[in-house]
């Protein structure tokens, strides 16, 4: 195996500031999703994307430090089992069987009731594309963390199929430029029975693929990012031009997102991270390390799954119970917003002191 890769280490690095970074994320995605104000949140949405970043960035170092450990594989998977499946699988309950049997509730989940065997599986991101969501899509949520789960899934077999970090950077760097070059070309074929609200649940993975190379070029060329931020961020405002002059010609019909903006944004995202990582700018750990995002992203991963059945089961009943009491339509959904945001975040702290540790803990035995 090569030298550069038969030299990592087995340690496992703990950054503070990207577990402020991540609280960063999911404050975005609740944003986003409690405060119904798409013209002001509508980049909140960005939020799964810098959760992709962190994904990408902090799994594949783990899996480079590993590599050569005897268990190497055995023991990634039951650490991200037991990190992912227990809250996943209690979610699914909760709304596949318990919800279903409260009639008073009025939720309307057939959709997801009559597919559950691709929630149960991880496939439903495929699902969504084909079979375009309806109801409350009180688990639509879930794509984000299926399509981790299938990048859990095949990177590390990917890492001990190529070995070499020069292989693997060269192989995410193709993905990524493939998956832009997939969405562009899908969006162009217009065809008829493909869900294209759903379309990126399987080609959004520009940030696992640059959270990866962040962590690739960290190791076998450290100085790469510091010494080419200036030239990588003038490429992506070179990239954004022409795509504006490419729209302005097609009548402004391209979607910005799709075509160049999750690359630009996850770029722009990956860069944070390895600031962060190297600890070169002051203000950003102070700014990162703040207690209240590394709380909040230390239970981000049960705030992301709570707060959108909540969001589902009781948001509109607080904006009109609001509304009632004549309080106007802004104020009615903003103090809306912010009560069922505090509720995911209660629940999710007691999830995640309750719930969760107790197989966090187990993970220390697959180290």
């Amino acid at each position: 195996m090569n030298a550069k890769l038969n030299s990592l280490h087995t340690s496992r690095f703990h950054y503070p500031a990207l577990e402020g970074f991540r609280g960063v994320a999911i404050l975005l995605v609740v944003i986003h999703q409690n405060f119904t104000f798409p013209h002001v949140f509508f980049f909140g949405g960005l939020g799964v994307d810098l959760f992709f970043v962190l994904s990408g960035f902090l799994i594949t170092e783990i899996l480079l430090n590993s590599v050569e450990h005897p268990h190497f594989l055995k023991n990634f998977y039951l650490r991200r089992i037991l990190r992912i499946f227990p809250l996943y699988y209690l979610i699914l309950i909760i709304c596949l069987i318990l919800l279903p049997l409260i009639s008073s509730l009025k939720v309307h989940s057939d959709y997801y009731v009559k597919n559950q065997i691709f929630l149960w599986t991880y496939l439903q991101n495929w699902l969504f594309i084909f079979k375009e969501p309806y109801g409350d899509k009180i688990l639509l949520h879930t794509w984000p963390i299926v399509v981790e789960e299938q990048f859990y899934l095949l990177w590390p077999l990917i890492i001990l199929f190529l070995k070499k970090p020069i292989r693997l950077l060269a192989f995410m760097l193709a993905l990524l430029i493939a998956v832009g070059t997939t969405r562009y070309i899908l969006w162009n074929l217009n065809i008829r029975d493909l869900a294209y609200s759903s379309l990126y649940t399987f080609t959004r993975i520009d940030g696992i693929c640059i959270g990866s190379m962040v962590a690739i070029l960290q190791k076998i060329y450290p100085q790469f990012i510091h010494g080419f931020t200036g030239f990588i961020v003038l490429s992506l405002a070179i990239f954004n031009f022409l795509f504006y002059f490419v729209n302005y010609k097609e009548g402004f019909i391209l979607p910005y997102l799709a075509i160049t903006g999750y690359t630009t944004f996850t770029v722009l995202f990956g860069i944070f991270v390895y600031d962060l990582v190297n600890k070169q700018t002051v203000l950003f750990q102070k700014i990162f390390q703040n207690r209240i995002l590394m709380f909040l992203g230390k239970i981000s991963y049960g705030i992301y799954v709570f707060h959108w059945p909540i969001n589902v089961l009781i948001l509109d009943f607080f904006i009109e119970r609001l509304q009632k009491l004549n309080i106007n339509s802004f104020w009615a959904t903003g103090i809306s917003g912010i009560g069922v945001s505090v509720i995911a975040v209660i629940i999710s702290t007691f999830s995640y002191h309750y719930f969760e540790k107790p197989f966090l803990r187990l993970k220390n035995r697959f180290t």
